[in-house]
């Protein structure tokens, strides 16, 4: 009986991190989708060495020369967006440069959404680049700017 219980635990604990962005339209971005893509770098954090940090979880992609893609993630983003209950942004005309975003918070941990696209930055002459990271955990948002000041 205990092994049953033991064994049930080891399973959800394995599904969480996958359900982390449940709900959110960017989860269709993280995952398996741009494993074999030579223009997308995908970074999935867990565990201790985020302890420090106070978050559980971090996850980002970052895609280079391909517009339809990067197109596709600012939308999500932007439908994210709708949700967030706090977020600073920056556009430049009618495209999202960079958007921070803060939701609700989910079983103790805030949520986090952050999003920047390099090509739209004003006076750029960077190649395509967007890079879009979701991270969660104890972490206030107060907290989170001061440390990527």
């Amino acid at each position: 009986m205990i092994r049953r219980w033991i064994m049930l635990w080891m399973c959800l604990l394995a599904v969480l991190p996958v359900c982390a962005q449940k709900g959110m339209h960017v989860e269709d971005l993280f995952g398996s989708r741009f494993k074999h893509d030579k223009q997308a770098v995908e970074v999935l954090i867990k565990g201790r060495e985020l302890k420090k940090y106070h978050l559980t979880l971090f996850r980002s992609l970052t895609i280079t020369d391909e517009p339809a893609v990067a197109e596709e993630i600012e939308a999500l983003v932007g439908l994210d967006a709708q949700t967030a209950v706090d977020k600073e942004v920056g556009k430049v005309g009618n495209r999202l440069y960079y958007g921070f975003y803060c939701f609700p918070a989910q079983d103790d941990n805030y949520r986090y959404l952050f999003y920047r696209n390099a090509a739209v930055a004003p006076g750029s002459s960077k190649k395509m680049e967007v890079t879009v990271v979701y991270m969660e955990g104890k972490i206030t948002l107060e907290e989170l700017k001061r440390m990527f000041k």
